[in-house]
């Protein structure tokens, strides 16, 4: 028996049918799919953190496309021109500090809008689905953040409800009736939806497997060249005057974990969340362009002190401290970022290196993720106090007194702003108020024609990143003789309350100053004015919020913690405990008592079936023809009455005349005659007993009648 085929040609000349698929045109259907192709493709990028603008304005025209489900009749014209167009922006921005891959998603993601404006053939659909399939490989090979599976679900189900339609437009042109399909076809919904769950569940094979087994790419592997200059400047150089920050990447840098529950209360978190995570400083200012007073490193081995490094001489009470775990992302140059007021710091790496002005590092790029344990103290360094003079020249301090490189007019408002009697402090808050009051706070890098950063914040722009504040701070201070320099890290980042960990991104980057005094050392001050963070103002905001809290939460936990080394260490404990158990196990065979309690067990449990077996089969010996009469009577025999004893009841409670004691009589006769009597022959008690509850029946009715 063949099969039905699902398609039928029907004398069509196959060349036709191939030179006119792709003028077929689209059902108003298949019209919506693509927009929601689409859609998912921009909500993929979305989750990037790149082109939200763009998006957002995108977006609205397709969603009206999408309820008219109708193309531009015109559109050909606006859609050569605007690819045009886009293009020539792409290829404008690639001196700028947009990173090329981005440019590459806004180039394909406006020549998809424009293409699906004119989808009125298959010719165009055909464009609309390798455009978001280019997308999505882009957005793949960014790797900027754990989202991407989640957001890939949906835009793989429409994917497929998009080539389902296809193949049956396709098909319709050659087959001889309305395509109608069923689910027992290959483009049924049951194998749909499966081929759908099955190329998901593959697909979250091969990325976790991926995930775990190459080694992570760096962080900012989509960052522009501004960026990875300034990424680089934690090491080396930070310039002021390039256009962009870091904000241009979202990528996720570390995040950290508080392990202890006394941590955990509102009060310790709002302290821990103020903390800063201190990675390079700098001493030789000129033009714009910050450099280290040295690069000669020394190294620690941490193996004499089972990876413990202490940062202060000070005993702190336990109390007074909290552990902190910072997961550092792969970084490149490999940097220890300490948190301020941290007293000591655990490593699982034998040997860090540090820098003189205690920057610390990894010896090498690591190819995963980096851990190490910070014991800190949450309430800021409070300076003593000092006079300018109390200073002293030495290797510690000389590099960042220096004046060299400081515009005049630099030099001259540091010098109106001070008088000889001003202490340190008097001196730093007296700058630090002077640069919140005065000047805005801007990411906005105009072009400034060679003038020097930081004398056009001073006195032209007058706004600036936290860089040109803490520039400006450092050079102010230095021309009042106040050894004091910049540094570059990352502020807290924001709380997860679900996973219980503050996350740090690229975008949380952070430029402050460090001033010495001679009582106490050098003391973190931040300049730059303190922003208003405002979380989502709808409900609807705040449930999406706490959603993906929950999601990155759990992710981060169960999934991306569980790197090689978690892997390790949990198959580690699963054969200790498997070892663990085999031994107690062992022990409890071994043991007579146990045995002993088993016999008992069986012993019991073998009486007890017995009594079970015997009270199952309390009616076994009672007849079928007994027990149908027995049921017929207004007052039913109980388990343990023999027909005697159930008898005797029966005249008590006046059911049957004691005229009738003969015939009970000769009924339980019967019934033990049945039950143990030896003869062969028994077809003859159940006529006998028939007979009996015959006359029980007959005069029963004579008392009846008679009364």
């Amino acid at each position: 028996m063949t099969a039905k085929p699902v398609l039928e040609i029907a004398g069509r000349d196959s060349r036709v049918i191939n030179s006119s698929n792709g003028s077929q045109p689209v059902s108003r259907t298949f019209f919506r799919l693509l927009v929601l192709l689409a859609l998912s493709a921009y909500a993929v990028v979305w989750t990037t953190g790149y082109l939200h603008r763009l998006i957002e304005v995108l977006s609205v025209p397709l969603l009206l496309a999408a309820i008219i489900a109708r193309p531009l009749p015109s559109g050909r014209i606006i859609l050569q021109l605007g690819s045009v167009l886009a293009l020539l922006q792409a290829i404008s921005g690639r001196s700028g500090s947009t990173p090329g891959v981005v440019l590459l998603l806004q180039f394909a993601g406006l020549v998809m809008f424009l293409q699906i404006l004119v989808a009125d053939s298959l010719r165009a659909a055909h464009g609309v689905i390798v455009l978001s399939l280019m997308i999505i490989l882009a957005v793949a090979a960014m790797n900027v953040n754990f989202v991407f599976p989640l957001v890939l679900i949906p835009y793989i189900m429409i994917f497929y409800l998009v080539l389902r339609q296809l193949t049956i437009i396709r098909h319709q042109s050659i087959a001889t009736a309305p395509i109608r399909l069923s689910g027992n076809t290959p483009l049924g919904w049951q194998r749909i939806a499966v081929g759908t769950l099955v190329s998901i569940m593959i697909f979250g094979f091969l990325w976790l497997v991926m995930f775990y087994l190459i080694p992570r790419t760096t962080s900012f592997g989509i960052a522009s060249e501004v960026s990875r200059r300034k990424l680089k400047g934690f090491s080396d150089t930070m310039l002021l005057g390039d256009p962009g920050l870091l904000e241009d990447n979202p990528a996720v840098i570390m995040r950290v974990r508080p392990l202890e529950g006394k941590t955990l209360n509102y009060s310790a978190l709002r302290r821990m969340g103020n903390k800063l995570l201190r990675g390079a400083t700098f001493a030789w200012y000129n033009a714009g362009k910050w450099q280290k007073g040295t690069k000669r490193r020394w190294y620690i081995d941490l193996r004499r002190s089972s990876g413990e490094l202490a940062l202060e001489r000070e005993h702190r009470s336990i109390r007074d401290l909290h552990q902190i775990e910072l997961v550092l992302e792969n970084l490149d140059p490999p940097v220890i970022f300490k948190p301020d007021r941290a007293v000591s710091m655990r490593f699982t790496q034998p040997y860090i290196a540090y820098e003189e002005d205690l920057s610390f590092y990894f010896l090498y790029r690591p190819g995963t993720t980096r851990r190490y344990v910070a014991s800190v103290l949450l309430d800021p360094l409070e300076p003593e106090d000092s006079s300018v003079n109390e200073i002293e020249l030495n290797r510690e301090t000389t590099p960042y007194l220096h004046t060299k490189g400081i515009p005049s007019r630099v030099q001259s408002l540091a010098e109106g702003m001070v008088n000889e009697k001003m202490t340190i402090l008097e001196r730093v808050e007296k700058v630090k108020t002077f640069l919140r009051d005065q000047y805005e706070y801007s990411l906005v890098q105009q072009d400034l024609g060679g003038n020097d950063p930081v004398e056009d914040f001073l006195f032209v722009s007058k706004e600036g990143s936290c860089e040109h504040y803490a520039s400006a701070m450092v050079l102010l201070l230095r021309a009042m003789g106040v050894a004091a320099r910049p540094v570059g890290g990352y502020t807290m980042g924001d709380w997860n309350d679900i996973g219980g960990f503050f996350t740090i991104r690229q975008g949380h980057a952070h430029a402050w100053v460090e001033v010495y005094f001679p009582k106490t050392g050098w003391v973190p001050f931040d300049p730059t004015p303190p922003t208003m963070v405002t979380g989502p103002e709808s409900e609807v905001g705040r449930m999406l919020q706490t959603l993906w809290n929950a999601y990155e939460g759990y992710w981060f936990s169960y999934v991306y913690s569980f790197d090689n080394r978690s892997q390790g260490i949990g198959f580690r404990r699963m054969l200790e405990a498997l070892s663990d158990a085999f031994v107690s196990l062992r022990n409890l065979i071994l043991d007579p008592f146990l045995w002993l309690l088993v016999a008992l067990a069986a012993s019991i449990a073998y009486l007890g079936r017995k009594r079970f077996r015997r009270t199952q089969q309390y009616d076994s010996w009672i007849p079928d023809w007994y027990m149908d009469w027995s049921e017929s009577l207004s007052v039913q025999r109980s388990e343990w009455e023999t027909p005697a004893e159930y008898h005797k009841r029966l005249i008590e409670l006046g059911v049957i005349s004691p005229k009738q004691g003969e015939c009970l009589t000769r009924l339980a006769e019967l019934v033990d005659l049945n039950a143990f009597s030896n003869t062969s022959d028994r077809s003859a008690i159940p006529v006998a007993a028939r007979s009996v509850i015959a006359e029980l029946s007959g005069l029963a009715t004579v008392d009846k009648s008679g009364k």
